[in-house]
């Protein structure tokens, strides 16, 4: 099961990638939209994931890559 916190998941493969990108956009705005308004402060984080058959996991012992490397990223949003 998912964190509560876990919004949606950009896959950089995907023929879907410039909707996925539209919809991380979309939620920056409207996190900055709801900081503006309220004592509560919250934060978009991109978490980078390694992917199937990534070539460049080569046997990595942790389950995180860097955006750069990563295959598909993970949005969750914080509460600083």
């Amino acid at each position: 099961m998912r964190t509560k916190r876990y919004v949606l998941t950009v896959d950089k493969n995907s023929d879907q990638v410039l909707s996925q990108l539209h919809q991380l956009k979309e939620l920056r705005k409207s996190v900055s939209l709801i900081n503006r308004h309220t004592n509560r402060k919250h934060y978009v984080k991109l978490q980078g994931r390694w992917g199937k058959n990534n070539p460049l996991y080569v046997r990595r012992s942790f389950p995180f890559a860097s955006l750069e490397e990563a295959s598909r990223w993970d949005v969750y949003v914080y509460e600083k």
